[in-house]
């Protein structure tokens, strides 16, 4: 036999030695990657419930404000039962307000059973709500509520929100979608090939991901009365149903006490670790191979640019796409950092811009704004502006004059943004013909300043298609901290300041 040199004799040794720490190594990582799938199936499913309950509660939430807020605004606008002249201008109103709100589909104000104001989307039928109306005793000492969803002429789920009068004289109904939420119950279906269910808490079916029980049913199956009687969330093993290979996973909507659940075979933690497990079978098996000698030589070399990369994905993911690589080497890593570059320039402009202005776009201002409330906390609360600028008549002037028209206003108003609000303002197209600024720096004597600066600029008229145009603004300013700590509430701040200076009659600043 001949004598083996000593780089066989080495990877001989090495080869024995690590044969058994690897086999033991393999069988405890059976054993925590079984047990890692199992808890993160039930992570992902809990996350998905939690998901979908926020979008229902969020949705849900909205529109009680909404109806509730209606109700006191029609409420002003009578006089001891009767109508105002101005009755036509509610109805007009309405009208607006219904198609900001891509998720109402129609807003009815009742008297009795008479329906007085009518607020719909084009050939939208209004189902008949006297029966469900007065299914609601006392409704005028309550808060908004939601009727038991049903599916309307479009066969899309649909439930309404009814919120009495301040006098007790009639009802707003506010028509709200809920196909969004049907539709996510099947999108995560289909992601975790889990059956997700959402019942109301006389246990009928309003929505199941599965498609094969018709919303309305009754849940009589005894597998589900824990999840109706228990707590308002948890899970457990279906049990003397036959199903004793299922995991049941529950959760309650606040706002309604509706369930929301999904039923998960056990065999799924078990299938989503077999491709992991083989993978790292793998990878231990080619390692002890042939990566024993290379990987101590060009781990260092090769992992500093794949962490450098993965530092840059990490930030990307977070909205900010302000990095770049290097591209000094002339090896692959030096190519692909280029590549990497003109990418992302690629990426900033027409992901996160708006293609009629080329200001930056909702997402890109929500970062911003996300980025200045970080700042403005870490310094001790800076003050600093949101300001929500919308177009007046800009309706009518995409009905008189064109859709292209209407887009070179937009261009033309956005310009004169950019160049009334320099930086370190940020202007942005948060949709449509309404704009978003940001204002690092203000004060009382700053904010005024601008604001008078704004209403003479377009008091003067702007260029559209050769001819001199006078755009009115209405606009609504909110201040960090005063007016809001979050982006929800700084937002939304400044949106109703915008609705009060339409309310006041257009063309004016309002400040929140």
């Amino acid at each position: 036999m001949p004598r083996l040199g000593l780089r066989h004799r080495f990877v001989i040794a090495v080869t024995l030695s690590m044969l058994v720490p690897t086999s033991l190594v393999s069988l405890l990582a059976y054993r925590l990657i079984d047990h890692q799938a199992e808890q993160f199936v039930n992570e992902r499913i809990h996350s998905s419930l939690y998901s979908i309950n926020q979008q229902i509660d969020h949705s849900l939430s909205s529109a009680y404000e909404d109806s509730e807020w209606l109700s006191q605004l029609i409420y002003d606008s009578r006089t001891n039962g009767a109508l105002r002249t101005d009755w036509n201008n509610v109805q007009e109103w309405l009208q607006l307000f219904l198609q900001k709100h891509d998720n109402y589909n129609y807003i009815l104000v009742k008297k009795g059973l008479s329906r007085e104001l009518i607020a719909q989307r084009s050939s939208y039928p209004i189902p008949d709500l006297d029966a469900a109306s007065s299914t609601v005793p006392g409704l005028q000492d309550r808060p908004a509520v939601a009727m038991p969803p049903y599916q309307n002429a479009d066969g899309q789920l649909e439930t309404t929100v009814v919120a009495a009068l301040p006098d007790g004289s009639g009802t707003i109904n506010i028509g709200l979608s809920l196909e969004s939420v049907s539709q996510q119950l099947v999108t995560e279906s289909n992601t975790l090939g889990v059956r997700f269910m959402l019942a109301d808490s006389g246990r009928a079916i309003i929505s199941d991901s599965s498609s094969q029980v018709k919303p309305g049913t009754l849940l009589n199956d005894t597998a589900y009365t824990s999840m109706f009687d228990s707590s308002s969330e948890g899970s457990y093993l279906l049990s003397n149903t036959g199903r004793t290979d299922m995991q049941l996973y529950y959760s309650t909507v606040r706002t309604t006490g509706w369930k929301l659940a999904a039923e998960a075979p056990l065999a799924i933690a078990r299938s989503a670790a077999t491709p992991m497990l083989r993978s790292i079978a793998f990878i231990i098996v080619l390692t002890m191979l042939i990566g024993i000698f290379v990987a101590a030589l060009f781990a260092t070399r090769a992992l500093r640019p794949i962490r450098a990369y993965r530092e840059a994905f990490t930030r990307i993911s977070e909205g900010d796409c302000s990095v770049k690589m290097p591209q000094s080497s002339r090896d692959e890593w030096g190519r692909l950092g280029g590549s990497f570059n003109r990418m992302l320039k690629s990426l900033q402009s027409y992901a996160f811009s708006d293609p009629l202005t080329g200001l930056p776009d909702r997402r890109r201002m929500t970062f911003f704004i996300e980025r200045q409330l970080k700042n403005a906390s870490e310094s001790g609360g800076t003050p600093f502006a949101v300001w929500f600028i919308d177009v007046d008549n800009f309706k009518q002037m995409n009905d008189t004059q064109g859709h292209a028209y209407g887009d070179e206003v937009v261009r033309q108003v956005a310009r004169e943004l950019q160049r009334l609000m320099p930086p370190p303002n940020i202007v942005a197209r948060f949709g449509g013909d309404e704009f978003v600024m940001l204002m690092p720096e203000a004060n009382d004597l700053s904010l005024r300043a601008h604001a008078t600066k704004l209403q003479e600029r377009f008091d003067r008229g702007i260029l559209v298609h050769g001819e001199l145009l006078r755009v009115q603004l209405s606009v609504g300013v909110a201040v960090y901290p005063k007016d809001g700590e979050t982006l929800e509430q700084l937002v939304g701040s400044a949106d109703h300041a915008m609705y009060r200076a339409k309310r006041k009659g257009k063309n004016n600043i309002q400040f929140h």
